[in-house]
């Protein structure tokens, strides 16, 4: 039988949530069909360790150019007084859609954005002849990424019903990994996040499907999404994200509708 004394300081894993630092973002999917279109979207979102609220614009500018943008706060489902984390994202792109048939639409998009994010995290090191040194501060993170990814997408839109397939390319680039974690209280984040600073550039292939339901000028968005990194085999990122929210849709064939 192992006895424990006040000399013994043990390193345990707590059950707190792993800190990520990348949480895919709702994929903007549009689907125009005609010039002066506009999509305002607000979605609540989920992933493996986050919990996300996202605000999405889109406005075609022509019969074949769009542009949009994209906004999200996330944090750690699990966030506490020891172990949290939060940030923000926002990019813009612009691209190209072209109607097929009666319902059908093809776009692609191309975009940059960025985040900043912060985050603290809870000690490792137990002491059960000495308490103070139980759940304390491991320290701090600053992070802060760019990136560009290419979006394309197809899918058909109905007065009542939307539905698309899409996939995100992106490439992901930290510009700023200030680690402040003391690596005696918490080597595994620690070394999580140096890992991740030494890497520097990812790629992710993001597929999604979205689908909406309601009226010709409001619908309820649900979309599911998966993230896989092709450059690198280190799991420091959200692998999926699912979200609920609502779309607001403005046309000019709505209106002709209505007036039939």
């Amino acid at each position: 039988m192992i006895k424990l004394t006040t000399t013994c300081i043990l390193a345990l894993m707590f059950c707190s949530c792993s800190h990520y630092y990348y949480v895919p973002n709702v994929q903007n999917v549009p689907l125009f069909r005609e010039k002066n279109e506009y999509r305002i979207s607000g979605t609540y979102g989920l992933g493996t360790e986050t919990s996300c609220l996202e605000v999405q614009g889109a406005y075609s500018v022509t019969g074949n150019l769009g542009i949009m943008t994209n906004f999200m706060f996330a944090k750690g489902i699990d966030n506490n007084e020891e172990s949290w984390a939060k940030g923000t994202y926002l990019d813009a792109a612009i691209g190209y859609y072209k109607p097929l048939h009666k319902s059908g639409v093809f776009e692609i998009y191309g975009g940059v954005g960025g985040s900043k994010q912060q985050h603290q995290y809870r000690s490792e090191i137990y002491d059960p002849g000495n308490p103070a040194y139980n759940n304390l501060n491991a320290g701090t993170s600053d992070l802060s990424f760019i990136k560009i990814f290419v979006q394309p997408s197809i899918g058909m839109t109905f007065n009542g019903f939307d539905f698309a397939f899409s996939t995100r390319f992106n490439r992901l680039s930290f510009n700023k990994t200030d680690n402040q974690i003391d690596k005696l209280s918490n080597k595994y984040e620690f070394d999580k996040l140096y890992a991740t600073a030494q890497t520097k550039n990812y790629m992710f292939f993001e597929p999604a499907l979205t689908i909406r339901a309601g009226w010709k000028n409001l619908k309820v968005q649900l979309q599911g999404a998966t993230a896989s990194y092709l450059n690198n085999d280190h799991y420091h990122f959200d692998q999926y994200h699912i979200s609920i929210g609502l779309n607001v849709a403005i046309a000019k064939r709505y209106l002709k509708d209505e007036s039939k």
